[in-house]
């Protein structure tokens, strides 16, 4: 029941949140957000004429400070922002890049004292658009733009880049030839921190498009991607907008996506599916699949709730289309979407404080929290959601009035802030995880079966990994418990790439619980029993040889549960001496063994403490009065296992006290380690021994004792 065993994408991965009971979330770490204390931003190239104001918009969920610096243009400026509420920091015009294929020193600043989520708003009329901002923490080396193509009209298909450090070189290799550069061929581009980079192709004709351009870095680098001034569709209908996004590394795009339409759009909104590696498949509503290489694109028309679906990872843009396209006031904007394992489970956006007569917020939901995510503390109401499709998710298009507004739920849901006005728009997402979910392959849930009491805590571990099977840090993993306890509830991997997801259940039966993340799933199975039903069935014992041999069963097992032995040579002191896990289910008859190989001679009793979860226990006598004999001789026997890697156990016995000496030597007769080194009492023993610290090869082990000697061999494999 392992991670790539389950593969529908939306059914299996969604069905987590079909059963939520809301007491069951488990938030176990923090994934890498939108959330941070440290950006560096941009303002683009924006159609030229008519007034212009560049803001900076700060939220938090906590009081905080910072500031705001433009170091090129000698700019700074102090901010404060009461939690959930949101401050307005005005940049300079001089802070825009207008030039093309040079560096300036125009980056933005944002320092705060506590994390801090920003947008940014480059406002001019008839030529708006505003951009989610993207911390230092998240920012990666690999990017490929997604921008939009040029018209005859305004052409301005551009990207721009800011450094975070000193001495980053970037490498570009252009999608289409632009000024000196050339097409396909790579070129370098030195920045130090706060220093900026801005390509714009200025040719006219729709097949100038500068998305599908590939940029990596030596170190982490802000890119925004936009146009000047773009007509949407691609054939020409007017009028341009200015459009711009922050785009997210490659690492963290995804494969599943749910869609929801512009608000007051009549003919659909214009998309497009950016691949990140080569043959990649894509599907829109299950529809016949597209395969798109890396830097390729789809272009879509879509007029309907969607789903959205690849084998590879894409990134997704919702363009909201040219006014005339179908006659609503309206005008261009650049909108990502994230996968839906990105969403968060709280937000606190903002519209700009005036110049916008109609602004919405899409909210796309699973469908088990529909009618109970809070918008400015009122639940949204259910009738205003519709299914999107079999997804397991929901969508609105909710009305909002001017200013700032929060949004929270108890499972992760996407938010989306956008607005129109006589041929002017904005939009951008709320916020959005950036988790590497691209570098995931494998998501394994354990335990496989557990039994718990009612009433008591019980935990899975979902480990997510890459390729090479290593963790990986802040992927959320959503779980569905269905059963006799249904509920759900999503927590993030840590440092060692587990997501614990903790729960208690109430009342007794069976529970399933699926783990998914994206497209990965894995199943277990959880037993809630009432009482300990352990029940002391038989025992037996006897002497083998040198070896104590104790055997038991029980019927209707605890899973799981702790098996302590004991024993005592003067029916007053007991010695734990060993441990035996159970591993039964209910109504099942399960046998255990225990032996005892390291033993003097003499009389021994022996008894059994079983502990259940909750640490209570119950003694079960299981022999008395067991007698070790001597031993008749003088021996050493074969190590066991043997090949082994890395522990072994040696065996030997004496018939009479005497000083031994017990040691390994490597195949060149070199001493490796001494295991025994005094005096014996007459008996059987066994010694342990590890050769965690060797290579793989043949040793030799050596005994002494009362003059005589012995020698054996023995392989270690690794």
């Amino acid at each position: 029941m392992k991670g790539n065993k389950m593969k529908n994408k939306f059914t299996k991965a969604i069905m987590i949140i079909l059963l939520a009971v809301f007491g069951f979330i488990s938030i176990a770490n923090a994934a890498p957000d939108t959330k941070g204390t440290d950006f560096w931003l941009m303002f683009n190239y924006n159609d030229l004429g008519g007034s212009q104001t560049l803001s900076i918009f700060i939220t938090s969920d906590v009081n905080t400070s910072g500031t705001v610096d433009v170091p090129g243009i000698g700019f700074t400026s102090p901010f404060n922002v009461a939690a959930n509420t949101v401050t307005t920091v005005v940049i300079p015009n001089s802070a825009v890049i207008s030039s093309n294929d040079i560096v300036e020193n125009k980056g933005i600043h944002v320092t705060a004292l506590n994390e801090v989520t920003v947008y940014g708003l480059n406002r001019k009329q008839f030529t708006t658009d505003a951009f989610l901002g993207l911390p230092v923490d998240i920012l990666g080396t690999d990017y490929i733009v997604m921008a939009w193509g040029n018209n005859n009209v305004v052409p301005g298909t551009l990207f721009g880049i800011t450094a975070t450090v000193n001495s980053t070189t970037v490498t570009i290799t252009p999608s289409v030839t632009t000024g000196i550069r050339t097409a396909g061929v790579p070129y370098n581009v030195l920045l130090n921190q706060g220093e900026t980079y801005q390509l714009v192709n200025g040719t006219s004709g729709f097949a100038n498009d500068l998305t599908g351009t590939l940029i990596t870095s030596n170190q982490p680098i802000a890119v925004f991607g936009g146009h000047r001034c773009a007509n949407t569709p691609v054939v020409f209908v007017c009028c341009c907008d200015h459009i711009v996004e922050m785009l997210p590394p490659t690492t963290t795009w995804g494969k599943n996506f749910v869609t929801e339409p512009l608000a007051t759009r009549l003919n659909g909104d214009s998309w497009r599916i950016l691949a990140s590696q080569n043959s990649t498949s894509v599907s829109i509503n299950g529809g016949p699949a597209t395969v798109i290489n890396k830097g390729q694109f789809i272009d879509q028309i879509i007029a309907v709730r969607s789903i959205i679906s690849s084998d590879k990872p894409v990134l997704v843009a919702q363009y909201s289309n040219s006014s005339d396209y179908d006659g609503v006031t309206s005008d261009p904007f650049m909108m990502l979407i994230p996968p839906y394992e990105q969403f968060l489970a709280s937000y606190t956006i903002t519209t700009p404080a005036s110049g916008f007569t109609g602004n919405y917020l899409n909210v796309v939901a699973p469908n088990a929290i529909v009618g109970a995510i809070l918008l400015d503390g009122l639940p949204i109401p259910a009738g205003s959601f519709n299914p999107i499709g079999a997804s397991g998710f929901s969508g609105a298009e909710i009305n909002v009035a001017l200013g700032s507004h929060s949004l929270q739920a108890t499972l992760p849901f996407g938010v989306f802030s956008y607005g129109f006005d006589s041929f002017d728009s904005y939009g951008y997402p709320g916020g959005l995880s950036l988790a590497p979910i691209a570098t995931i392959t494998n998501l394994d849930v354990t335990p496989e079966i557990a039994t718990n009491i009612v009433g008591t805590q019980h935990c899975v571990d979902g480990l997510v990994t890459d390729q090479n099977n290593q963790p990986v840090v802040g992927i959320r993993v959503d779980y569905l418990i269905s059963g006799a306890n249904p509920g759900a509830g999503f927590a993030f991997t840590n440092a060692s790439g587990i997501a614990q997801y903790c729960y208690t259940g109430n009342n007794a039966g069976y529970d399933t619980i699926i783990g998914s993340t994206g497209s990965l799933s894995d199943t277990v199975l959880k037993i809630w029993q009432s009482a300990l039903p352990v029940e002391l069935s038989s025992f037996t014992s006897a002497v083998d040889n040198r070896d104590v041999v104790l055997k038991w069963s029980t019927v209707m097992e605890l899973n799981n549960s702790g098996f302590d032995i004991e024993r005592t040579s003067d029916h007053n002191s007991w010695t734990r001496i060993g441990n035996v896990a159970g591993n039964g289910t209910t109504n099942e008859l399960r046998n255990y063994e225990f032996r005892d190989r390291n033993l003097a001679s003499g009389t021994y009793n022996y008894r059994l403490k079983q502990i259940d979860f909750n640490g209570n226990f119950e003694y079960f006598n299981l022999s008395n009065e067991v007698e070790i004999g001597i031993p008749d001789r003088f021996s050493l026997s074969q190590n066991y296992p043997n090949p082994f890697n890395p522990n072994t156990k040696i065996a030997f016995e004496i018939p009479k006290e005497g000083n031994v000496t017990l040691s390994v030597y490597d195949n060149g007769g070199k001493l490796v380690s001494t295991l025994v080194n005094g005096y014996k009492a007459a008996g059987y023993y066994t010694v342990d021994f590890s050769a965690s610290n060797l290579s793989s090869g043949v040793y030799f082990y050596k005994i002494e004792y009362n003059g005589l000697s012995k020698v054996m061999k023995m392989t270690v494999i690794k």
